[in-house]
């Protein structure tokens, strides 16, 4: 599908390969939530862009932690159906779930790759690529609750740091 579409999988699939039991309690960069509660949005996200793909609706539901014993493992099985529906799908349904799969899984594999690492960065590639097609989208009213207020970072700081700031997120020091 892209070329980002692979780094964004390839890099999420990296962090989780990461993400040990010790590690699910961990803060993450979104307040309130932990690296267990990310890596079970990642997987709802992975569901949602699938549903997408089969009816053309992008509806978001939200596992309950208490539920789930292998988070990770969850996000993994989930990340594989949402391949085979990439896959499956007509090209234009595909092509309307690019965006929003970038921005799930680039924003929260990094949210819980800083959360394990607080030096963690995206790759320069993908982080260009997504910051180039969200900045003309996710203006004033678009952002909606999903998205905080955009944060100051250096013109010339990594592709990383600006595209997460400009997410509402802190890049790392």
């Amino acid at each position: 599908m892209s070329d980002e579409l692979d780094l964004a999988r390839d890099h999420v699939r990296r962090v989780l390969d990461r993400v040990g039991p010790e590690d699910l309690g961990r803060a993450t960069p979104c307040a309130g939530w932990d690296v267990g509660r990310v890596v079970l949005h990642l997987a709802d996200s992975a569901d949602a862009v699938t549903r997408l793909l089969e009816t053309g609706e992008l509806t978001f539901t939200e596992a309950s932690r208490r539920e789930v014993d292998d988070p990770v493992g969850v996000a993994r099985e989930r990340l594989a159906a949402m391949d085979s529906a990439l896959a499956a799908a007509n090209p234009e349904r595909a092509a309307g779930a690019l965006l929003p799969t970038l921005v799930e899984l680039t924003v929260h594999g990094w949210d819980v790759g800083v959360a394990l690492d607080p030096a963690h960065r995206l790759p320069d590639t993908l982080a260009a690529h997504v910051l180039s097609l969200v900045e003309p989208v996710l203006v004033g009213e678009a952002r909606g609750d999903r998205f905080a207020a955009p944060l100051a970072v250096p013109h010339d700081a990594p592709a990383s740091d600006r595209l997460v700031a400009f997410l509402g997120r802190t890049p790392p020091a």
